[in-house]
This record gives C-alpha cells, structure tokens and sequence, in this order.
C-alpha cells in the first residue's frame, strides 16, 4: 500500500478508537484500576498502530474492534453519519 493511503487509513482508525476510548471514559464506565489498563492499551494501540497498518487483514480486523468498541459505546447511536 501507498505509504501516504498508509498513513491516512493509520490516522482515520486511531481517530476513531480513540472517540470511543474518550466516550467510554466519559460515560462513567470506567474504574480507577480498569483506567490504568485501559490507558496502558491506548499508549500501546497508539504505538503500534502504524506497523499493525502493514498487516493484509488489518481492515478486518479494525473493523471488528471498531464494531466492538461500539457495542460498548453506542457511538453510532449518538452520531448516526459516522456510524462503521
């Protein structure tokens, strides 16, 4: 893939984990010990995402975390156009 389509699929994705992630914060739902891993995952997901980009099956993949984290957030439900 393009390095440029690269970058831009890594930005879109980690923009959206990461609403999820803030909503999911903000909706109350979170412990103080669930927080820290919680925010262990979003500096680790932060890092990697740009390899994990490279991966054949990435979009899958994304896809089915981003339909996941939804379940949790109900994102989608709050903002009908940028539903996954």
């Amino acid at each position: 893939m393009d390095p440029d389509k690269l970058r831009a699929l890594s930005d879109f994705y980690r923009a959206e984990f990461l609403r999820h992630l803030e909503l999911f914060e903000s909706q109350g739902r979170l412990s103080d010990s669930s927080r820290e891993a919680v925010d262990r995952a979003r500096r680790r997901f932060i890092f990697d995402l740009d390899a994990v980009c490279w991966r054949t099956d990435f979009p899958a993949v994304a896809e089915t975390l981003l339909r996941r984290l939804d379940t949790l957030t109900r994102l989608s439900d709050l903002d009908p156009k940028r539903g996954h």
